[in-house]
């Protein structure tokens, strides 16, 4: 086979990407396929691809403009900037996902959802395509999923046994003390506004309980795919056929339901129907919410009309976790903080001798830096870690929370009922030298 470009096959140039039609049956995934391989789309759809999968990329995000294509990568939660594409090579690429996701690719307007699968070697993404048309042009979000998961539990988190111990007992699981376990009431899974992870904390939350001992079901619109884990029943529940979250709840009585999961409240009737089943029928529930820390989540669990004390009766629990980079092991930078600077992160300066640093590189005599880290590929963290605060609602504050406003009284009352701050538990991570103090401050901020 020739390697001059005008004789090559466009399939066979650029990074060996192989794409995969997924989404139809397989006559037309064949067709979709045999279509994008003849066009000069896949080359910069194979380019950008590969630069997502190797650089350990979560999402592509690419904005189309008059101008050309601006494209960025999410690796660990941080945007990344990828090389520009003049707007006639951002078109043919966008064909290329548009027709392997068996979508549209002459409607720029309208959003449009698909995926298809791409694979690089031996690893292999489930890509999940988004693309709305904008005032300027076309933004388009790829989500690219491993089918092996980046965790096996929640401990790979990075969340602390002691923690995890407690979560287990809340959630209806001791495997030490069974006299221990709570097999009724409310856990509320966070995660803050504008970050990640509430996907993720979820799907391990729900893998932490007992589901084998016990009947669960989950709640799910037809948008939603929010549970995929072993021995949870999915009920879909589609408000265009005149059936309420609220009314699917109720009905699930009559299926002796041991446990209710709802990924996502969408209003007071469910709220109220998810604490009736809890005070009333003793049932378990989870359900999630965005939300700053433990505290702001049942804050805005509470703002949304229901009665507080129903509120306070219902719920056990909340995990909140925020999501921070970890130090690349093979580069990050040891330094001997003074005294005062301890203290005033809150650490106890006779057990902090050493605090870690993203590595700062350094030119040599010529002027002549480093070559970056071949573990980060310069980038200072690899991977992501959880802070979690898991925030117990003992008697004193179920009755605060019928009756008190003020959220920094509130956090003082958890503090004081033995509940570890976000901040707290952030800290330790930065004792231990898994993250540093400003990738801290940067994943508090968000």
């Amino acid at each position: 086979m020739s390697n001059n470009p005008d004789t090559t096959p466009p399939n066979e140039l650029g990074p060996p990407v192989e794409f995969k039609s997924t989404a139809g049956e397989q006559s037309a995934n064949q067709v979709a396929e045999i279509q994008c391989r003849q066009s000069m789309g896949i080359v910069p759809a194979k380019q950008i691809i590969y630069e997502a999968i190797v650089g350990r990329g979560d999402r592509i995000l690419m904005d189309f403009t008059a101008q050309g294509v601006v494209s960025q990568v999410e690796v660990d939660g941080v945007w990344q900037a990828l090389p520009a594409l003049d707007r006639q090579s951002g078109d043919m690429m966008l064909a290329v996902f548009k027709t392997l996701a068996h979508l549209n690719p002459q409607d720029r307007v309208n959003q449009q959802v698909g995926e298809f699968t791409a694979a690089f070697g031996k690893e292999v993404r489930k890509c999940h395509l988004t693309s709305v048309g904008t005032q300027t042009g076309e933004r388009v979000i790829i989500k690219l999923v491993s089918k092996k998961g980046k965790f096996d539990s929640l401990s790979d988190l990075g969340i602390r046994d002691s923690v995890v111990d407690v979560f287990k007992r809340l959630s209806g699981r001791h495997e030490d003390d069974k006299s221990k376990q709570i097999t009724s009431g409310m856990i509320v899974i966070a995660t803050p506004p504008n970050g990640g992870g509430l996907s993720t904390i979820w799907d391990y939350a729900m893998r932490a309980t007992d589901r084998f001992m016990r009947d669960f079901v989950c709640f799910e619109t037809p948008e939603m795919k929010e549970t995929d884990v072993e021995n949870i029943l999915v009920d879909v529940v589609d408000p265009n056929n005149g059936k309420s979250l609220a009314a699917s709840i109720e009905a699930a009585d009559l299926r002796q339901i041991d446990v209710y999961l709802v990924p996502q409240l969408t209003d007071k009737a469910t709220l109220e129907r998810l604490c009736y089943e809890v005070n009333t029928e003793n049932k378990q529930v989870f359900t999630s919410v965005r939300a700053t820390d433990g505290i702001d989540a049942l804050l805005k669990l509470r703002g949304s009309g229901v009665a507080p004390d129903m509120l306070a009766q219902a719920v056990n629990g909340v995990l909140h976790m925020r999501l921070c980079r970890r130090l690349c092991e093979n580069c990050k930078q040891p330094f001997q903080p003074n005294p005062q600077y301890v203290q005033q992160l809150g650490l106890p300066p006779s057990h902090v001798q050493v605090l870690y640093q993203q590595y700062q590189p350094v030119p040599d005599e010529q002027g002549v830096m480093p070559e970056p880290c071949p573990a980060c590929l310069g980038r200072g963290f690899v991977g992501r870690v959880g802070i979690f605060e898991l925030t117990e609602i003992t008697d004193p504050m179920r009755q605060a929370l019928t009756t008190e406003s003020d959220p920094a009284k509130l956090r003082q009352l958890s503090v004081q009922q033995g509940n570890q701050s976000t901040l707290t538990e952030g800290m330790l991570l930065v004792a231990q030298g898994i993250t540093s103090v400003q990738e801290l401050q940067r994943a508090m901020g968000s």
